[in-house]
């Protein structure tokens, strides 16, 4: 595949690409210069780990992006992970990557709601769903293995040696928690992959990280027993982090992002603020005069994306005064 100007036809391309399984071969123009219109959505340190290989025709940028390959698959580690993923649509559509890592994965596929009977490469367990944290701490009952990765349904592990980079923070014993970067898909919006950038930025280096994040994180199994993931409806990663050392390690990418919309915004802001007020956190939007005052930066122009966009951002905003609300 060749990409000239990241027009939203070729994100999309490249997008689809992606989803199909089929291992990606990119030739970037050389007129995709950093600086374009057409690029404000679009970031290199992004779009090597995407790419089997990617062929730029700027030669100046061949050698950066030996910095952000995808990890590579390795030899030297013999433990074994389980992946434990929740689903409640067809199938996750991750499994084939996570079986391809270089240390040995079991998938655990949680079936809830509409999930799947079968998945291949996955075991099946089906669950009535209890909420995020009670429904992930049953999944320990059907872990032998040395770790655990809790992960989500929409959510693709990048490279063969993704979670071996992660098992590798996790050696040192300074931490807990190891969290992968989320990377936005190619056709996320702009303010979607702005707020991911923002949580889990680019780097080379492990550094501390706020708290634990279930779209991709990893444990010893034997911490979880000592300290199992609580009995809470969401934020029951937040909740485990209370006093826990988590890491981020940026060397280890993830796909996932979602298509942001107003009544899955509200509900989602509502109930994770209400957690957060409970945990002890300051509430952010703690009135109705606050969320007036937040208007004119949900109105603001430079968000560019137009009327549903500050939809979306209002509907957040209203989202999280009611969690603080209902947290009291």
């Amino acid at each position: 595949m060749k990409i000239v100007t990241w027009t939203d036809r070729e994100r999309a391309a490249l997008s689809a690409l992606i989803r199909s399984g089929e291992p990606v071969d990119l030739r970037v123009g050389a007129d995709c210069g950093r600086g374009r219109r057409a690029n404000r959505n679009i970031r290199f340190d992004e779009l090597v780990p995407l790419c089997r290989s990617i062929d730029f025709e700027d030669p100046s940028l061949a050698g950066l992006a030996k910095l952000f390959e995808a990890p590579r698959a390795r030899a030297g580690r013999t433990e074994r992970i389980t992946a434990v993923i929740p689903c409640n649509r067809s199938s996750p559509i991750g499994v084939a990557a996570l079986k391809a890592q270089d240390m040995d994965v079991e998938v655990l596929v949680l079936s809830n709601g509409d999930g799947p009977k079968t998945v291949d490469g996955a075991r099946v367990i089906s669950v009535d769903w209890k909420g995020h944290g009670a429904t992930r701490a049953l999944a320990l009952e059907h872990v032998d293995t040395e770790f655990v990765f809790f992960s989500v349904d929409d959510a693709l592990v990048l490279g063969e040696g993704c979670l071996h980079t992660l098992a590798d923070a996790l050696d040192d014993g300074l931490w807990d928690a190891a969290v992968a970067r989320q990377i936005p898909w190619p056709d996320a919006d702009a303010v979607t992959a702005a707020r991911l950038r923002r949580w889990t930025p680019p780097g080379q280096t492990v550094q501390p990280m706020p708290q634990a994040d279930h779209v991709a994180t990893l444990y010893r199994t034997e911490t979880l027993r000592a300290f199992p993931i609580p009995d809470k409806p969401i934020a029951e990663d937040a909740w485990w982090s209370m006093g826990r050392r988590v890491a981020y390690v940026p060397t280890a990418p993830v796909l996932h992002s979602h298509v942001r919309s107003a009544s899955a915004l509200f509900r989602r802001n509502r109930d994770i603020h209400q957690q957060l007020v409970l945990m002890g956190h300051p509430p952010t939007i703690p009135s109705l005069a606050a969320v007036i005052g937040a208007l004119p930066g949900v109105l603001r122009p430079s968000l560019s994306g137009g009327s549903a966009e500050v939809l979306n951002q209002l509907a957040e905003i209203v989202g999280q005064w009611q969690g603080a609300r209902t947290a009291r």
